[in-house]
């Protein structure tokens, strides 16, 4: 009788120690905190050199990009160290993992449930940064425009991430990733709700994302199996 196959969320827990759910949770979570705690100190430090209250310094600070620009830097980060775990089999666990149930089968679905989590766990993000923002919270200059950037720009930067992966000097790949991500996801939140007031520019970015995050991964599960997998 043919083994059933682990699910994506079941490959994700195998590997990561969490389900999709609670791996969606905690990613947005930590982006979450990050965002938070930087917007807070930097609202504070205001506050103290100007003399003024809280609210007034959120309002300085949503009269340009600096908390947008904040906003991009915890997801972009976090999302690099996720993307750039790949288990090697000279990495703890990496031989391990190539003889559990489905081998790379289940290293693929670890993979798929990876990028839904970011992606999910970034939907999250920008829309509880935004509601925070609309109530005054904390200062988005951008508001709308602005969370939904991050979100598009953060799943183009990853699509380009993951081409990014078949670089086999790792610390070269983590160097351009990193790089590449900040830069992409920087640019666009900052940029995107100043050139326009249109969400048309989202929206062909959020595609152009989709169909790089597709090309990227099938061309990096191919790759991966040639020259990683089974070498």
């Amino acid at each position: 009788m043919r083994e059933s196959k682990l699910t994506v969320s079941q490959a994700l827990k195998l590997y990561t120690g969490t389900g999709l759910v609670e791996t969606i949770l905690v990613l947005a979570a930590f982006e979450l905190a990050f965002y938070i705690g930087a917007s807070v100190c930097m609202t504070v430090m205001i506050m103290l050199s100007e003399g003024i209250s809280y609210f007034e310094a959120v309002r300085n600070i949503s009269e340009t990009p600096a908390g947008d620009c904040i906003m991009a830097f915890a997801p972009s980060v976090i999302n690099c160290i996720v993307l750039l775990s790949q288990y090697g089999k000279d990495k703890p666990g990496g031989k391990q993992f190539r003889t559990v149930k489905g081998g790379f089968e289940t290293f693929v679905s670890y993979r798929t449930g990876a990028y839904i989590s970011m992606i999910f766990s970034m939907i999250i993000y920008g829309g509880v940064v935004l509601v925070l923002s609309l109530f005054g919270v904390l200062g988005l200059h951008g508001g709308v425009s602005a969370a939904i950037a991050v979100v598009v720009s953060v799943i183009t930067a990853m699509g380009v991430v993951t081409f990014f992966l078949l670089i086999e000097d790792e610390r070269v790949c983590a160097l351009v990733s990193v790089v590449a991500t900040l830069s992409i996801t920087g640019s666009c939140t900052a940029l995107l709700p100043m050139l326009t007031d249109s969400l048309i520019p989202h929206l062909i970015i959020g595609i152009i994302g989709a169909v790089l995050v597709s090309v990227s991964t099938s061309m990096y599960f191919s790759h991966y199996r040639q020259k990683r997998w089974n070498s």
